[in-house]
This record gives structure tokens, sequence and C-alpha cells, in this order.
């Protein structure tokens, strides 16, 4: 039994068997990679611009608004707020670029889906441009202060882009 193995083997390592062993692994790989790609399950797309849990611009400062509106109102003196938030441009989407490299250039192309949309990589949201604020306590320097600090440490933002005034009424 060992020698006829080792006789099958003996032949197939032999020059002119080589090509045809080669050829028969490679189909085999081809085959094993077609199987592969026929029975795996489809990836879902990840979520994009379009999609529903992307949040949009006016949404996004809202929601900035809102929770600025609710902190000054908790700070002793402040009162009844209104708050209004100014945004830079639109949100920024990053795709994902596929960068090939020769001798003389580079060629770059966006990455895409299934469904022919890119890839996202990231989104950053925009900047927040400037807050204005006005309360109750507004006219009271000290509360003013207290107020300008609060958006100064929450948003990055310089003093000069912050503007807190008194209600009326």
């Amino acid at each position: 039994m060992k020698s006829r193995e080792q006789s099958l083997f003996a032949g197939l390592l032999q020059k002119q068997n080589r090509t045809q062993l080669a050829i028969i692994l490679g189909a085999a790989a081809m085959l094993l990679i077609l199987f592969s790609e026929l029975f795996s399950t489809p990836a879902k797309p990840a979520a994009n611009a379009g999609s529903p849990a992307a949040v949009s611009e006016t949404a996004y400062r809202e929601q900035l608004e809102t929770q600025l509106k609710e902190l000054i109102e908790q700070l002793d003196g402040a009162g009844k707020t209104v708050v209004m938030v100014t945004l830079e441009s639109g949100e920024e989407t990053i795709y994902a670029v596929d960068t090939q490299s020769g001798q003389m250039q580079n060629q770059e192309t966006h990455v895409l889906l299934e469904d022919g949309s890119a890839l996202e990589e990231t989104t950053y949201l925009p900047a927040v441009c400037g807050v204005a604020v006005v309360c109750d306590g507004g006219g009271d320097v000290r509360v003013a202060a207290r107020i300008t600090e609060l958006v100064r440490a929450l948003l990055d933002l310089s003093a000069n882009r912050i503007c807190v005034e008194q209600r009326k009424g």
C-alpha cells in the first residue's frame, strides 16, 4: 500500500505532470471561492446620510438649543430662558477612498457599496458659530457671566461669540 502511494506522488511530481497538478489545484481553489461566495450571507450596508439614523443639521441645532435652555434655566437667577444657536456650514462627510500608487501617478477612487452609494468613513457635525441667550436674569452681570462661562465650557466658544440679554416683560 505504501509503495503504491509513493509511486502515485512520485508520478505527480514529475515535470510533465506538474502543470496538470497546478491546473487542477487552481480550479479547485476557484471552485472553493465560488461556493463560499454563493453560500455566504449578504452584508448589511452601513447607515448613510439618507438614512433616518443620520442627524440632520436642523435637528442637531434644535437639540443643542433645547439642552442649553434646560441647563441655563437650572442656574440660580436665570429664570425663563430662550436660546438660539447658529452653526457654520452643514455637516461634512468623509468617504472611504481606495488609493493605487504607481511610479509616475496616483489614482484615487471612492469605495462604492453594492447599492451604488459611497462608503462613509466619518461624518462631522457642523461647528457652533454663536449662541444667543435671552433670559429673565440676563440683566444681572453675575448671572450673565455665569451663563457665558457655562456656554464657553460646553461648546468651546470664545466669549465674543456668546450674547446674554435680559428678557422683556
